[in-house]
């Protein structure tokens, strides 16, 4: 029969290798991941050691290729959606062939004698009955796009702006002056009567024969506009931006610990901003304002921790060389 102090002996080895084993594992992954930075910085060690004003383009521009590069993947698509919204009332057609067969529907459904106001109110239900509602990302394989009439109709699927686009064309085939306005994060349509289409709470832009009329206030509703573009994109695609921006930012001498708190304070500002953009009608704010400043606060580690780390370690070196020159004897 063993010993009481046989087994408190068996307990405290087999305690002991766990725990040394658990050091041994918490080192090599270390280890591994200063492998890894040193290994990525060392690939970047030329565009590391350029001067500051070549440098920064040149790292803004490969985060600029990347993000065009995941959000919009196909650059006559992304074209065209920059020529659409130069003049987003240029899209109303309510001559549109494709709209002919809509025009029919609505107008045996409407009463002869409606008001403008319940016309309005007719007209957003048809067009919410007969385009579905689909992200932009899910039709079209962009972050956001604009589309025609007829690519509407033929898709049959569309967010706000899609929508809003036919409802203009309606309207105006119906006699309504009409045109685009947006908030930044959701499109509805202005009309001599009221609006319609889900009229947000604040117009950023409005589009006119003149142009687009940028509202007083519009910057303001950038944040909510950001917030609820990042919910329904992919997190996968939104994970590449946000590594490559981390990869970019990186620094040799950075510390292997700054860097993955930088990692680790960007992603969770993601993950934050994502869940808290995730309904126009109800974001949750106190999610959006979390997410931005632990995204910001991931980006400020990056940059002035790892810089003050670079600087250290080049005062270090500085000091090592000074003690190896030799030093003058006086009494020679």
């Amino acid at each position: 029969m063993e010993s009481p102090a046989f087994r408190l002996s068996s307990i405290t080895q087999i305690t002991g290798w766990k725990t040394s084993a658990r050091v041994l594992i918490i080192h090599s992954i270390r280890a591994a991941l200063q492998r890894l930075l040193t290994l990525w910085t060392a690939r970047f060690l030329v565009l590391n050691s350029l001067r500051w004003p070549l440098r920064v383009p040149i790292k803004w521009a490969i985060f600029a290729l990347t993000f065009l590069a995941v959000c919009f993947p196909y650059p006559g698509r992304l074209w065209r959606h920059i020529e659409h919204w130069s003049a987003p009332n240029a899209l109303i057609e309510p001559e549109a062939d494709a709209l002919r067969p809509l025009v029919d529907d609505l107008r045996r459904i409407l009463a002869p004698d409606l008001s403008p106001k319940k016309t309005l109110s007719e007209v957003q239900r048809f067009v919410q009955d007969r385009i579905t509602y689909a992200w932009d990302w899910n039709t079209w394989g962009m972050a956001d796009y604009l589309p025609t009439v007829t690519e509407t109709i033929e898709k049959g699927a569309e967010d706000c702006d899609g929508r809003a686009v036919v409802a203009a064309s309606l309207l105006r085939e119906l006699g309504f002056e009409v045109e685009i306005v947006t908030d930044f994060a959701h499109v509805w349509v202005k009309t001599n009567h009221g609006e319609t289409m889900g009229p947000g709470e604040a117009k950023a832009v409005v589009a006119t024969d003149a142009g687009l009329k940028i509202q007083p206030g519009a910057l303001a509703r950038l944040p909510k506009a950001l917030a609820y573009g990042i919910g329904p994109f992919p997190l996968v695609r939104e994970l590449i931006i946000v590594g490559v921006l981390w990869l970019l930012m990186l620094r040799s001498g950075g510390g292997v610990r700054c860097s993955l708190a930088g990692l680790m304070f960007m992603v969770s500002g993601l993950l934050f901003l994502k869940a808290g953009g995730r309904s126009y009608w109800h974001p949750q704010v106190w999610l959006q304002i979390g997410g931005t400043v632990s995204l910001l606060s991931g980006v400020t580690a990056m940059l002035v921790w790892a810089r003050y780390n670079v600087l250290r370690c080049e005062r270090s070196a500085s000091a090592e060389i000074r003690d190896d020159l030799p030093v003058k004897d006086d009494d020679m």
